[in-house]
């Protein structure tokens, strides 16, 4: 065993709970099965309301509420998205335990100066630096030419980053094969040179427009299963370079989606599964998504665990694991769990009895406590843009007996009020911490608590 082993984490854009053939789906993914087949399955990974907020909790360990990324600001927006400079990563973690890190696809978490990855901790990024959909805006007759075109950028710490090609149409459904691309060489490279990594591969499928890869286009006129299959084939290609490497047994593997699958004019972009509801709500149909952890010879192999795991979950895990416990920073709240031991088959439980879903607004929408969610607000249809309604009463639900959310047990039975209370705690205790530690409007230049 490896001193430090290294990571590889691969997210997918907008993947829904039942995309994924291991998780139910009906497309091929025999790489992505196979990688869970030798690792952890999660079926109760919960993530946020965007990418945006998604990423700025994986990358911190926080909720988005704390770090001014709990939604995507509108274009024109004024202030500066994303992670502000004080924050710190799952890359700085590594950087400082002397890791080579490098960031590839989408990042969605700033774009400016001292907001780029390479200003986050990464050595290397390739990607784009706001979300996939503004490939499709210079398609656009009415777009002001003199706003300019959306950008690849590629970028070395230190360095400003520098255009790497136009990003529209034509280099859409390429991007994820230049993801790969970079992935595989810089495994290599670090190989070589014996220097543990961590490589964070933010996909870009299957966030709109989805527009198949010309490899695969030939699989379906639907773009939505060529996609699918192409992440599997990305998959495949990052894991064969691990083994090719000789690393693949001192490497961690995590494989997860930012947020549910996205239903789009009535067309839907992914599979919620057996859950309801899409992207944008408090319906388990918009929480969870797939997530699959594997390291040979540590990681036990074809577990399946239904633990609720959060995305914030991630940084204090992966420090633990690879021996970087004491670099978690304790100067700001950290909302993430050490899950470890339940990676590890050292525990049957994640330690997590909640899970608190917050809205773009930042208020909540939901909270899932055990087996059983309460819904404070709720969306009435599966748009993503439908608005939140407030009900009299919240909602309770009990999802062992009721997992697609249809019996609100509030309308038949008033002795399960109690469970609001249970609700509540998790809600009463980030208020409390957001007195000593105040939350952060998104755009904010923060730089520390007083």
């Amino acid at each position: 065993m490896t001193d430090k082993p290294n990571v590889v984490f691969m997210l997918a854009d907008n993947l829904g709970y039942g995309d994924l053939a291991c998780f139910g789906g009906s497309v091929p993914t025999p790489r992505i099965d196979g990688l869970a087949a030798r690792g952890m399955r999660f079926t109760n990974f919960n993530t946020e309301a965007q990418c945006t907020p998604t990423r700025g909790a994986l990358l911190t360990g926080r909720m988005p509420i704390r770090t001014g990324t709990f939604r995507v600001p509108l274009p024109g927006e004024p202030g500066h998205y994303g992670l502000a400079p004080w924050e710190y990563t799952l890359a700085d973690l590594f950087s400082d335990a002397g890791y080579a890190t490098a960031c590839y696809g989408k990042w969605h978490l700033g774009n400016v100066p001292g907001r780029f990855p390479t200003d986050q901790g990464f050595d290397e990024w390739w990607g784009i630096s706001e979300s996939s959909d503004t490939a499709s805006y210079t398609a656009h007759p009415l777009y002001p030419p003199e706003w300019g075109s959306p950008k690849i950028h590629e970028a070395k710490r230190g360095q400003d980053p520098t255009v790497a090609a136009e990003f529209d149409l034509e280099t859409r459904p390429l991007m994820d094969e230049g993801i790969t691309d970079r992935t595989v060489d810089f495994i290599k490279r670090n190989a070589e040179a014996g220097r543990p990594f961590f490589i964070y591969a933010p996909f870009t499928n299957l966030h709109p427009p989805m527009i198949a890869h010309p490899d695969f286009a030939h699989l379906s006129a639907d773009p939505l299963p060529a996609n699918i299959a192409e992440l599997d084939h990305r998959t495949g290609q990052i894991l064969d370079a691990l083994e090719e490497a000789g690393v693949a047994d001192d490497t961690i593997v995590v494989w997860a989606s930012d947020n549910a699958a996205a239903l789009l004019q009535g067309h839907l972009g992914g599979s919620a599964g057996p859950w309801r509801g899409y992207f944008g709500g408090g319906w388990e149909g918009s929480i969870r998504t797939p997530a699959i952890v594997a390291w040979p010879g540590h990681i036990p192999e074809g577990v399946t665990t239904n633990e609720i795991v959060a995305t914030y979950d991630w940084l204090p895990t992966l420090a633990a694991l690879t021996g970087q416990a004491e670099r978690v920073p304790t100067d700001r709240p950290i909302d993430g769990l050490d899950m470890s031991s339940l990676l590890l088959g050292e525990s049957d439980s994640s330690g997590r009895d909640h899970f608190v879903f917050l809205g773009t607004d930042g208020e909540v929408v939901s909270v899932k406590w055990k087996t059983m969610k309460v819904h404070f607000r709720y969306t009435e249809t599966d748009s993503w843009t439908a608005p939140l309604v407030k009900p009299q009463i919240p909602s309770v639900y009990d999802l062992f007996s009721d997992p697609g959310e249809t019996l609100n047990l509030m309308d038949s039975d008033l002795t399960v009020t109690w469970v609001i209370g249970a609700a509540m705690e998790p809600l009463i205790e980030l208020a409390q911490s957001a007195a000593e530690y105040p939350h952060v409007p998104v755009g904010a230049d923060f730089d520390g608590y007083a």
